[in-house]
């Protein structure tokens, strides 16, 4: 089975699950995590600017999926759901990503590296939102201490068995390579307002 085939069948199983989809259907905004879920986790070091300078945080390269930041894009430009980031880490490159994206400044924190619930009920403070109403994609310790702030857990398939088991809904493929994009498709899907509504029903039947 290809990887084509099995989104498809983790689609159709998901979308069997009426507990599930009620849940998806209420919700407002995707909260995630970015090392590990918007990246398959890896940091690009250039040994010779170390050599230089002792302020590691500067150098700090990632990789993102161009399919990620074209859903989160057009989501956002067509304000069809509200996307936020929430890092551990403190670097540059998930703040230039956010302002690519068009995520505001007020909906991307990073170097939140002990108190992630803090920043989500900020969010929910400020643009007046239910716990029920909050999605959060994560992948480690930091993220699923977040589970009882939020309406639905999910996690990429790279994410540790422990923390599987926690999760609502495991998503079948890895950080940074899709992953986020099939879980924004299934929640605007079930929500009846995907940009691509009419080519994910023909490809369904």
């Amino acid at each position: 089975m290809n990887k084509a085939q099995t989104d498809k069948k983790w689609f159709l199983e998901v979308l069997n699950n009426n507990t599930l989809i009620t849940k998806l259907k209420q919700i407002k905004i995707i909260i995630t995590d970015i090392d590990g879920c918007l990246t398959d986790a890896s940091l690009m070091l250039a040994e010779s600017q170390y050599l230089q300078d002792t302020d590691y945080s500067k150098f700090k390269g990632k990789s993102f999926c161009v399919q990620d930041g074209f859903g989160i894009s057009t989501a956002i430009k067509n304000n069809l759901i509200k996307i936020a980031f929430i890092s551990g880490r403190t670097d540059e490159a998930t703040k230039i990503r956010a302002k690519m994206l068009g995520i505001p400044d007020d909906l991307c924190f990073t170097g939140i590296d002990n108190n992630k619930i803090e920043k989500i009920k900020l969010i929910q403070n400020k643009y007046n939102i239910s716990k029920e109403e909050i999605l959060y994609f994560g992948d480690d310790l930091l993220d699923f201490q977040t589970v009882d702030a939020t309406g639905i857990m999910t996690c990429p398939a790279n994410t540790l068995f422990y923390f599987q088991n926690q999760a609502d809904l495991i998503i079948p493929r890895v950080g940074g390579n899709g992953a986020f994009r099939i879980l924004l498709d299934l929640v605007l899907y079930v929500q009846n307002k995907h940009f691509a509504q009419e080519f994910i029903d023909k490809s369904l039947k």
